[in-house]
This record gives structure tokens, C-alpha cells and sequence, in this order.
């Protein structure tokens, strides 16, 4: 039985070996088309040193806030590199060496709630089928449900129009008027090709990839205390719009940055304004 430590050690030296084969693949589609290092980091607005790195597989020695998997994605894409299956292996049970003890334990969890729930099922039907012997006419049972579909629709009527009374003093939007302001939108439009990456508040993933000159991609605050994470191969590559305002630059053409709040950074380009 291996250790955690053992286990972890033994993942970590398996992963750089899936970094390696593709660094490899990459290499070698990138020469075998003849296309230059400098070429494609100006192209995809990524610094040379780090797609050397991607090529030799030396994945451990990038800084951990650049996102490398995206890097590695665009560097592939534009070698028209293969590589689906080295990055499903990352992200899959392979990185394991033995099957967790616990598998074995959910698979028969799963036969036995699958049996419970067709018993369930069955026991239900049945329970449905004597009620509706045993009831001299459907009618009634047809009769309270619409009753309670007037209560409910009285209910939510109500509620409505309470709602409606306290939000009179806001004013009816007219079809040609900005929705995106009102709705509290804001959109992200592409300058330049840029990769970027945009996380929620919990940091979690919303929109990532390579976007062309034009692009436009629209997000939408849920709350007043909502916000963006937004990560970037190229600050200078794009602007924002919110609000009825564009808002830009982020940083210069080419740069990569470790992430924003993006309500934090249209503060401060508006406090420069000033």
C-alpha cells in the first residue's frame, strides 16, 4: 500500500511525463511546418521564454498565476498540434496509480439504490392504482387540484403586484433603450487576438480562449456585490464596455497579467480620469 506522500510524488513524475509528450509534439509540429518561436509569441501575445518551457516540457518552472493550460491549448492550436488526449489524461484517474478503494463501495451503492428506486417506483404505482379504484369519480380529485391552481395563480398575482408597487418608481424601459446598461451587463470587446480567461466571484471558470479582432463577449452582474476575475495574455488586446463607458487600457499590447477584479480596475480608470 503506497503512502500519500508516495502517491503524490508518483502523480507529480507522471504528469511531468504527459508535459513532456506534449512539449515534444508541439516541437516537433511547430518545426515540421517551419514556423518560428518568435512568429507565434507575437502572434498569440505570449512571452518566447514561456513556449520554450511548454516545448522542453519544463512545466514546473512557469510561474503558478499564469495560466498554462490555456497557453498549452493556443500554442497547439495554432501548431495544429494534437494533444486531446494528453490533456484528458491530466485531468482524469490516470494521474493515479491504483483505483481508490472507494470505487468498488460506490458501484454497489449505486446497484442498490437503482433497486430501491424501482421498488419505490413500483410501490407508488401500486398505492396510485388502489386510490384510484377505490374513488367513485376522478372529478373530485380534478376539481381541488384547480382550485389550488387559482390559489396559487391569486397568490403569485398578488406578490406581483406588490412587487409592481414597489418598484413603480422605476422607469418602464422603452424597446430602443440601452439594455445592457439597465441590465447591468457589461461586454468585453476584442482589440487585438487576445487569450484570456474570465472566473465568477467563487473563481470558477465562466469563459476562457483565443478571441480574434471584433470578438465580443457579454457578461451580466447577478447581484450589486457581483463580480469578475479576468486573466489575460494580452492587457492591451481588448476594452470594456459598461454603463454607458468604454474602459481601457488594462496594460500595454503583449502583456500577461496575474488576474483583476474588474470592478476595482474600472474604479482606478476612472479615479485617473479625474
Amino acid at each position: 500500500m503506497k503512502t500519500e506522500k508516495e502517491l503524490t510524488f508518483s502523480q507529480n513524475k507522471t504528469k511531468l511525463t504527459i508535459y513532456k509528450v506534449i512539449g515534444r509534439k508541439i516541437s516537433e509540429s511547430r518545426k515540421s511546418s517551419r514556423r518560428k518561436l518568435e512568429g507565434i509569441s507575437k502572434k498569440l501575445n505570449i512571452n518566447i521564454e514561456i513556449l520554450k518551457k511548454i516545448e522542453s516540457g519544463e512545466i514546473e518552472t512557469i510561474e503558478k498565476e499564469i495560466p498554462v493550460t490555456g497557453f498549452i491549448r493556443a500554442f497547439a492550436k495554432i501548431t495544429n498540434t494534437e494533444i486531446g488526449e494528453e490533456l484528458e489524461k491530466l485531468q482524469s484517474d490516470y494521474l493515479t496509480n491504483e483505483k481508490p478503494k472507494y470505487v468498488y463501495m460506490q458501484v454497489q451503492s449505486i446497484k442498490l439504490s437503482k433497486i430501491f428506486l424501482v421498488f419505490l417506483s413500483s410501490f407508488c404505482f401500486l398505492l396510485l392504482i388502489i386510490y384510484f379504484l377505490n374513488t367513485s369519480s376522478g372529478k373530485r380529485v380534478e376539481i381541488e387540484i384547480n382550485k389550488e391552481k387559482v390559489l396559487e395563480e391569486e397568490f403569485f398575482k398578488e406578490n406581483n403586484d406588490q412587487n409592481f408597487k414597489q418598484t413603480n418608481s422605476v422607469p418602464v424601459l422603452n424597446e430602443n433603450e440601452n439594455t445592457i446598461q439597465n441590465k447591468n451587463y457589461f461586454e468585453i470587446i476584442f482589440l487585438e487576438e487576445t487569450w484570456i480567461e474570465v472566473y465568477n466571484d467563487n473563481r470558477t471558470l465562466v469563459r476562457s480562449g483565443l478571441f480574434n479582432i471584433g470578438d465580443r463577449i457579454e457578461f451580466e452582474f447577478k447581484t450589486q456585490i457581483s463580480d469578475y476575475f479576468i486573466k489575460s495574455g494580452n492587457l492591451g488586446g481588448f476594452q470594456i464596455f459598461f454603463r454607458d463607458e468604454f474602459f481601457a487600457p488594462f496594460g500595454y499590447s503583449g502583456e500577461v497579467n496575474n488576474g483583476f477584479y474588474l470592478k476595482e480596475k474600472i474604479n482606478q480608470i476612472k479615479n485617473r480620469r479625474l
